[in-house]
This record gives structure tokens, C-alpha cells and sequence, in this order.
């Protein structure tokens, strides 16, 4: 498969998330340039978050976003090892987050077919009788999914279980970006912003003139925030569905 041949393609994921995707950009005949602009580390839970896990049996559900929500959420249960109430149901945005939830044995009870928070909350509020929630997430997590379900008459308990910090972007990766790309692949609002901050308008430039793939709706309007534009949205917020998002842009040119 070489429909990316030729592309030199920017993505900015973590070191402990980007593989996949690099390997399916190579695979589709990219060149991938790999510039983590965060880095995600597990965070020990507080007072209050001990408490939580010490009463999972009083909650109905436990909601995931993302995938290091998981990592780092069952990093607490296997630390604290509370016991897991039987009848705690899972719920999951995103084919990559239920992945990492079925690797650790958890069987999910619901998930919306599209990939957001919002949907997952409209979900649970259409189908479920109010209840109560945790709500795993990191340190800069958007509210829309607790927002969404005490409209609709739940309690929903967030717990901060990792946070999100730039990445040291070096002197020789600037250069990288300026040298040119064509295409960017952001797949959160905290990666963009992370960049985007780092870059001298030279870099930023280099931006402008790519094919920016944003992961879903909410890093697309990150990308308007700065000034950039969605060159594509994937249709399934997947790696599959960014390279086909990626393919297809470039084909229709």
C-alpha cells in the first residue's frame, strides 16, 4: 500500500501512544515525523479519589475517554486493589479505549458508535435511568461528559488519575517542521496547543501550508483556535480511520 508515498507526514502523539500510528503511515508508503509534543504520566490518586475506590460499590458506572484514562485508573486498582463490585458497569468512548479496557479483562457495557464524550453522555442519559458515575480523566479533561449527565439527572464523580505536560521541543525537531510538511495528524487539543507554542512563526508557517487531521470534532476546533483548518476529519476516530482520512485527502487532490 503506497497511497502516502511521498508524504511526509508530522505526528505529535506521546511516546507511549504514537507506534500504531507511525507503523500504519510507513505501512501506507509515509514518512513519518515524530514529534511528541506532551507527555502523559500517571498521577498518585488524592484523599478524595482513595475514597472513591474504597466505595466503587456506591457508583453504577465508571466512564472512560481515552486510553491512558485506563492505563492509569487500573495503575490505582492494582495499587489499591479495592474489590470490583460486580455490578459496575463499564462504559467506553473509542475503539482504543476499549481496547486497553478489554486487555485488562473489563467487559464494557456500553459505547456509542461514534468516538465522543458527548455522544457517550447523550447515551447513557437516553438509555440508563440517572445514576452515579466516576469519571476517570486527565488533568486538562474537558466537563462535556459530567456536564451532559447531571443535565440529565446524574451524580457524576471525576477523578484526575494523569496529567498532560508539554514536551521539550528541541532545537533540531523546529527545524524538522520548518523544512516542510505535508501533512499533520494532532490527535488532541493538548498536543496542538503544546506545539503551537513551541514553534516560531517559521514552524507555524510550515503548519499552515499541511494537510492538518485533527482526531475528532474538538481537536478540529483546537485548530481553529490557532488559525489552522481541518484539511479532513476522520470518519472513525481511529488509526485506521486517521490514515484513510490522510489517503483520501490526498487522493482527491
Amino acid at each position: 500500500m503506497t497511497n502516502l508515498r511521498g508524504r511526509r507526514v508530522l505526528v505529535t502523539r506521546p511516546r507511549s501512544q504514537g507506534t500504531r500510528l507511525n507503523e500504519a503511515i510507513e505501512e501506507a508508503g509515509g514518512e513519518v515525523l515524530w514529534i511528541p509534543a506532551i507527555e502523559i504520566a500517571g498521577i498518585p490518586p488524592d484523599d478524595a479519589a482513595r475514597t472513591h475506590l474504597k466505595r466503587l460499590s456506591e457508583f453504577d458506572w465508571v466512564a472512560f475517554t481515552s486510553e491512558s484514562g485506563v492505563r492509569h485508573f487500573f495503575e490505582w486498582i492494582e495499587a489499591e486493589n479495592p474489590p470490583w463490585p460486580f455490578r459496575l458497569r463499564v462504559a467506553s468512548v473509542g475503539a482504543t479505549t476499549s481496547q486497553a479496557l478489554k486487555a485488562r479483562g473489563a467487559r464494557i457495557d456500553l459505547q456509542p458508535d461514534s468516538h465522543t464524550a458527548r455522544d457517550l453522555g447523550r447515551l447513557m442519559v437516553r438509555e440508563h435511568p440517572p445514576g452515579r458515575a466516576l469519571l476517570p480523566r486527565g488533568d486538562a479533561g474537558r466537563e462535556e461528559l459530567s456536564d451532559i449527565l447531571k443535565a440529565g439527572g446524574w451524580e457524576a464523580v471525576a477523578v484526575v488519575c494523569y496529567v498532560n505536560r508539554p514536551a521539550h521541543i528541541t532545537n533540531a525537531q523546529v527545524y524538522a517542521v520548518e523544512q516542510g510538511l505535508d501533512a499533520a495528524v494532532f490527535a488532541s487539543p493538548s498536543a496542538l496547543k503544546a506545539l503551537w507554542g513551541a514553534l516560531p512563526e517559521t514552524g507555524r508557517e510550515a503548519l499552515r501550508r499541511a494537510a492538518c487531521v485533527p482526531i475528532g470534532p474538538t481537536t478540529a476546533e483546537a485548530l481553529k483556535d490557532v488559525g489552522l483548518e481541518a484539511a479532513a476529519l476522520p470518519s472513525a476516530f481511529t488509526v485506521e480511520g486517521i490514515v484513510s482520512a490522510l489517503v483520501e485527502h490526498f487522493a482527491s487532490r
